[in-house]
């Protein structure tokens, strides 16, 4: 008997279908290990030697799976095709034992079809320790991070709070927006624009320079005075441009991407796209769902390029197939972008679930990504104006605009920030000629103000996140569900809104742990956990750099908390008693107001409301 053994259920019953008889399918149902929940788990004297423990709830099918290893004749560990993924196969090995002579294979496949599935299995590959490492790495340095200096903060703070490695960072970006935006100044500013007729047809000018300046005025009155100048004055073309600009598709989705899209295009949060673009992965309808890579294997850009000829015609098919780079100097690449496993299975344009929903938008992203650019045609023209044509004043106004020529990969899809130029977006110019006479029709002035950098959406987040190098594909969902969920961050409209409970815990943590908490350096410890995953690195030289910077702070962060806590005033009894553990009830002063919890904390964690009797009116005595 042959055993393969997947990650979850869904999977596990597809694969067992392509297999037939003579195999056993097995789902570990995620990882089965992990460090201890309620202890420290690490020996950090002893080289960081993590103290593994099987989950909870996962006794009964750890001995399930360890007596189907031992029993079959060969064994195929087919977990993800990344770093939790090699994780998860190698725990299940460690926890088997010896295994004597047993062939033991890894099967990494990026796709959940029978041709996928088989290939993998009959081209295995030895566990690749070096990834294994870098789980680890990661995993020791969260826990290092959660375990020492969440408690400090609940001390400093009073309250109960937790402080994740990359969550904190992305908790950063939210409070440190948020405080852009609070000190921004907002001015008022004036521009002037020119309705003009030419030949009966009639289309805008924005004034463009005044003395060879950009202008924007400071005042209406400023604005006015120009007015009034040009009244009567003649007006005509000056130098008329036209290019041809092409507009080219973009690479299939990445993990981040693909987020950033479903939240803009689906108001998905980047939570809910994960866990549907897995079931889409489990369905075998897409490619794996955590990459940041953007390339494509040739089979499916061939099978691509026959649905385009087929469906569009010719003209909408490039040469040659396009090969796409990343942008992100941190991407790993390991995996091909989230694409259909399958182009032929066109999407429902009449279905209404978002999983439907979101396999059609990466169905029309990966063929767009195979199309041809689109084509426009964008004109600007420099407008003049003068008492005479022989004495112009020295100002220009600036007509421009685009029209679509070629569709292009439009055809399928459309990013909605494809363009940034708001003038090529809206503005049309009429075919004129240098030197054209043009009637004034009138000059209005417009009032705008200077806006303060936006808020990020859930989409942007991410794409903050990816940008600055702050955490991985398998990652960026949760940073950002960690600090809704714990209120750190609440959701008003689109937007991330840091709430007191998030601030206060984001000084803190920037505060005392200046390196840890910075942005940079969690970018560099990424690309250290990259070396690792590389073999460039050994996990202990990554772990014994970050115990040297972290230690030093928080020995003064302790120092701190402690401080705190014995100025704090002393916790007030109320007379009643724990309905949990039958400690003393007491009232105490957290970051958000006051609040009842047992004086048994930190062993008991129950906590209520202050109740606030009603305040009593009694009428004043004559």
């Amino acid at each position: 008997m042959k055993l393969v053994i997947v990650e979850s259920p869904a999977k596990a019953k597809k694969i067992a279908g392509y297999l037939g008889d003579g195999w056993k399918v097995e789902a570990s149902r995620g990882h089965v290990r992990d460090l201890p929940e309620t202890e420290l788990g690490i020996d950090v004297d002893g080289g960081f030697c993590p103290q593994y423990t099987v989950l909870p709830g996962k006794g009964n099918l750890v001995k399930k799976l360890v007596k189907a290893i031992r029993e079959a004749n060969e064994v195929y560990l087919a977990t993800d095709p990344d770093r939790e993924g090699e994780a998860i196969a190698w725990h299940l090995l460690q926890l088997a034992g010896k295994l004597k002579s047993k062939a033991v294979f890894r099967a990494a496949f990026n796709a959940i079809t029978e041709d996928a599935v088989k290939a993998a299995l009959a081209d295995p590959r030895q566990m690749d320790t070096a990834l294994v490492e870098a789980q680890s790495a990661r995993r020791i340095v969260d826990r290092l991070v959660g375990y020492l200096v969440s408690p400090l903060a609940c001390k400093a703070l009073d309250g109960r709070l937790s402080a994740g490695r990359v969550q904190s960072v992305a908790l950063r970006l939210v409070v440190e927006r948020e405080r852009k935006i609070e000190g921004f100044v907002t001015e008022a500013y004036w521009t002037l624009r020119a309705l003009l007729d030419a030949d009966g047809t009639r289309f805008e000018a924005t004034l463009h320079k005044l003395k060879d300046a950009d202008v924007k005025f400071s005042s209406s009155e400023k604005a006015k005075k120009l007015v009034g100048l040009l009244q009567g004055a003649s007006f005509w073309t000056g130098k008329i441009g036209q290019t041809l600009k092409l507009l080219k598709p973009l690479p299939p989705f990445t993990t981040s991407s693909l987020q950033q899209a479903a939240s803009k295009g689906l108001g998905l949060s980047p939570d809910k796209t994960m866990q549907l673009a897995q079931t889409l992965y489990e369905q075998g309808l897409i490619t794996y769902h955590r990459t940041d890579g953007v390339t494509v294997a040739p089979e499916a850009q061939a099978a691509a390029r026959e649905v385009i000829l087929r469906d569009y015609g010719q003209v909408y098919l490039q040469p040659t197939s396009p090969t796409y780079k990343v942008k992100s100097a941190n991407a790993q690449e390991a995996h091909e972008a989230i694409r259909p496993t399958d182009v032929s299975k066109l999407p429902d344009e009449n279905a209404e679930s978002d999983g439907a929903k979101l396999y059609a938008l990466i169905w029309r992203r990966f063929i767009a990504s195979q199309m041809t650019s689109a084509r426009y045609t964008v004109t600007g023209a420099l407008i003049y104006a003068g008492q005479t044509r022989e004495k112009p004043f020295p100002l220009v106004f600036k007509a421009s605009g685009r029209e679509l020529v070629f569709d292009g990969f439009l055809r399928v899809y459309e990013e909605p920030d494809d363009v940034d130029d708001e003038a090529e977006k809206s503005g049309t110019v009429p075919a004129l000629k240098e030197g054209q006479p043009l009637t004034l029709v009138d000059l209005p002035i417009d009032e705008s103000q200077t806006r303060p950098p936006s808020r990020y959406s859930e989409a942007a987040l991410v794409q903050a996140l990816e940008k600055h190098g702050i955490g991985r594909p398998s990652t960026y969902a949760s940073m950002v569900k960690v600090i809704k969920d714990k209120q750190y961050v609440a959701v008003k409209q689109k937007w991330l809104v840091p709430t007191e409970t998030g601030t206060t815990l984001c000084d803190f943590v920037v505060e005392r742990f200046p390196g840890v908490f910075e942005v940079g350096y969690t970018a560099r410890l990424e690309a250290a956990l990259d070396r690792v995953a590389s073999g460039e690195m050994q996990q202990v030289e990554v772990l014994d750099t970050f115990w040297r910077g972290f230690q030093p702070q928080l020995k003064t962060a302790t120092e701190y908390a402690l401080a705190q806590v014995k100025a704090r005033p002393k916790a007030q009894p109320i007379g009643e008693t724990c309905p949990e553990c039958g400690g003393e009830l007491v009232e105490r002063q957290g970051s958000n107001g006051p609040f009842v919890g047992c004086a048994n904390y930190p062993t008991c964690t129950y906590t209520r409301n202050v109740e606030h009797k009603p305040l009593v009116l009694h009428p004043v005595e004559e």
